[in-house]
């Protein structure tokens, strides 16, 4: 929140701290969920729990996909007479592979990506980059009601970040590339530690639940974006940790056919990065 206070752990042997006072935090969860609402809204579709295994580049590229829902899920009939459906965004389709033709296909399967675009001759170097992070409700006291952050806080000691989400508290990790030697225990202790340290444990219930991210990046960082040079195919990959933050922009830049042509000089197996 611009302007918070927050009530930190009066134990903390503080360094030294830098005062953002237009610093925000936000909930992309919701954010996600509110943004899922509005696309359904102008007429967008979602179908859930359902497998992409091959891609048919042309002018009107083409698709193979698979419903499977996972084992505790109720299914939808083929005829849609389920009593009860528990993923109502999900078209009922047979359970067997199934091809569809769209004008335009965007690939944004992150780390699932590189199978589909393998066959084409595309190959992106994407690397998995993992976020561990640990959420709780705070407790509350009718003589203490401030219990808790009131804005962002990192920790650059441990590289932890502290976010008050309404009446609750994310501590989380900084990432780590898979090939780092911190196990999730290691990440998940350093969450904890550096939570302690800031703001004063009582302020919070415990066990909170536990997340591991996996997000997918290229080695130089910046996502590709744009056309692929597979006919009517198109790339939104590998934002790592910033894929909240360029989402909507990258939607964006997508929506206004950027780029409007590939450069004469870029082979077919390609792609435009920004």
């Amino acid at each position: 929140m611009p302007g918070g206070r927050t009530r930190l752990n009066p134990l903390t042997p503080l360094h030294a701290g830098v005062y953002l006072p237009d610093d925000e935090v936000g909930n992309c969860r919701q954010f996600a969920h509110l943004l899922r609402r509005e696309a359904q809204r102008r007429g967008a579709r979602f179908r859930f729990h359902t497998d992409v295994s091959q891609i048919i580049g042309s002018p009107q590229p083409t698709l193979v996909h698979t419903y499977a829902p996972p084992d505790e899920a109720v299914l939808l009939s083929a005829t849609g007479d389920s009593s009860v459906r528990p993923f109502q965004d999900t078209q009922p389709i047979a359970m067997r592979p199934f091809t569809q033709s769209f004008d335009a296909v965007v690939v944004c399967a992150a780390l699932g990506a590189p199978a589909l675009l393998r066959p084409h001759g595309l190959k992106l170097p994407l690397l998995a980059v993992h976020g561990y992070s640990i959420t709780a409700p705070l407790r509350l006291h009718e003589t203490h009601p401030d219990h808790g952050p009131r804005s962002g806080l990192m920790d650059e000691r441990y590289k932890v970040a502290i976010t008050r989400l309404g009446s609750r508290v994310r501590w989380l990790a900084a990432p780590r590339s898979a090939l780092a030697a911190a196990s999730p225990r290691r990440r998940r202790g350093d969450a904890l530690q550096g939570a302690a340290r800031l703001v004063p444990r009582r302020g919070a219930t415990e066990p909170g639940s536990a997340l591991e991210r996996c997000r997918s990046m290229l080695p130089d960082g910046p996502p590709v974006l744009g056309r692929s040079g597979i006919d009517g195919v198109w790339l939104n990959l590998g934002h790592g940790s910033s894929g909240w933050a360029l989402a909507c922009g990258s939607a964006r830049l997508l929506a206004d056919g950027w780029p409007a042509e590939l450069p004469p000089s870029t082979p077919r197996a390609s792609a435009s990065s920004a």
